[in-house]
C-alpha cells in the first residue's frame, strides 16, 4: 500500500520569505555570548532540539547556523569567524598594495 502526502499550496514554495520577521539574538533574553573578539561577537540559543548560533561584525548580523550541541556551536563559530578574520586581513593587505 502506497502512502500519499497531501501538500498544501502554501507549503510548495518553501523559499518564499516568511511574513514573520526573523528575530535576532540581540533582542533575545535567552542568548548566551560564546565569542567576543575585535569586531566579532557570537551568540547561541538552546532550542532543545539544536543550538542556534549567530555571528555579528561591528554590531551587524553576518551569519547564522545551527549545531547539535553547545560545544559544536563554539567549534562552528570559531571556523566561520576565522574565515571572516582572514578575509578582513586580505582586504587590509590589498588596500596597502593599492596605496
Amino acid at each position: 500500500m502506497a502512502a500519499t502526502i497531501d501538500v498544501d499550496q502554501e507549503e510548495e514554495n518553501v523559499l518564499t520569505a516568511s511574513p514573520i520577521g526573523r528575530g535576532s539574538f540581540a533582542e533575545c533574553s535567552t542568548r548566551i555570548e560564546i565569542f567576543s573578539e575585535g569586531r566579532y561577537r557570537a551568540f547561541v540559543q538552546d532550542l532543545e532540539c539544536m543550538w542556534r548560533w549567530e555571528i555579528h561584525r561591528d554590531g551587524d548580523f553576518v551569519q547564522e547556523g545551527c549545531s547539535l550541541s553547545e560545544s559544536s556551536s563554539r567549534e562552528a563559530v570559531g571556523h566561520v569567524v576565522s574565515f571572516y578574520q582572514r578575509r578582513d586581513l586580505g582586504d587590509v593587505s590589498r588596500a596597502d598594495v593599492q596605496t
